[in-house]
């Protein structure tokens, strides 16, 4: 059924002429008649009473007015909604980003991105690079913060900024008057580490399985706010973000030689839609760094 066409019938019926429906809407007579009577053959009713002195809905012509008039409605919400959304009054995004990135910087972000665009809600959901990775992939997130090295080629991404990633010792540690921590100081160490699939777990054990060293791990976990707590009780050392562990009284952060640093990316998928919120959002972040 078309749209046109049932514009016409709301015209004829407020009008109750052809011929006024015909001038207000810039047609013929004919073809306007025309149009109407192919309806009423497609639906397989009469719709008008056509009458010397004008014409009328019948019963099944003023149930679609009815039903017309409510579809119009809707049209005319959906225009408006688009247009909102486009003007980035309403909308929606959702973020994936690890732990690491969500204590410290997309706090700031996103308070900044709320304060631009108070009508678009934002999702948060926090998660390892794996499981990141995998809503990315999956289409149940719009962006994803991920260390560069956890970015599929294949999406699209803008650098947002770097981090190092440190040695954490509470200040009472017998590490903690280092600036720099060597291989052979990991040996037989205890650490609080975090569970696979966490960029820093693997970092750590590649960089101690390069040197032929062995930590001992005293606790896992997935949640960055219990290694944090366990590293400043002196529960044993953990890998942190240098930032991090800049504004952790308590903590004090050691470089590894050589250094491991992190390196942040806002990626999307580039196969799919992209909304103008989740564009907005990476005008944003890239206008904000790292250590912003």
């Amino acid at each position: 059924m078309d749209l046109r066409v049932l514009h016409f019938c709301e015209v004829i019926g407020r009008l109750g002429s052809f011929t006024r429906a015909a001038e207000e809407i810039h047609i013929a007579q004919p073809a306007l008649s025309i149009a109407i009577a192919k309806l009423e053959e497609e639906l397989g009713v009469t719709l008008f009473f056509r009458q010397p002195r004008g014409v009328t809905p019948t019963q099944e012509g003023h149930t679609l007015l009815v039903r017309a008039a409510r579809i119009f409605e809707e049209v005319d919400s959906m225009r408006r909604e688009i247009r909102d959304v486009a003007d980035l009054r309403t909308g929606s995004v959702t973020v994936g980003f690890p732990p690491m990135y969500g204590l410290h910087y997309f706090p700031k972000l996103i308070m900044a991105y709320r304060n631009l665009y108070p009508g678009i809600d934002v999702s948060a959901i926090e998660g390892s690079a794996t499981d990141i990775r995998a809503r990315l992939d999956a289409g149940t997130i719009d962006v994803g913060i991920l260390e560069s090295r956890r970015v599929n080629k294949a999406w699209e991404s803008v650098h947002l900024g770097s981090d190092e990633m440190v040695l954490a010792v509470a200040s009472s540690h017998r590490l903690s008057s280092k600036k720099i921590v060597e291989p052979r100081a990991l040996s037989g160490l205890p650490m609080v580490v975090l569970a696979p699939g966490f960029l820093q777990r693997k970092l750590l054990d590649d960089y101690c399985a390069q040197h032929g060293v062995s930590y001992r791990k005293v606790m896992e976990s997935n949640f960055v706010h219990m290694t944090i707590l366990a590293a400043l009780e002196g529960h044993g050392a953990a890998t942190l973000l240098r930032s991090l562990v800049d504004q952790q009284p308590g903590l004090v952060g050691l470089s590894f030689e050589p250094r491991l640093s992190f390196d942040f990316e806002l990626c999307w998928r580039r196969d799919r839609y992209f909304s103008r919120a989740g564009q907005a959002l990476v005008r944003l972040a890239t206008s904000h760094s790292l250590g912003g």
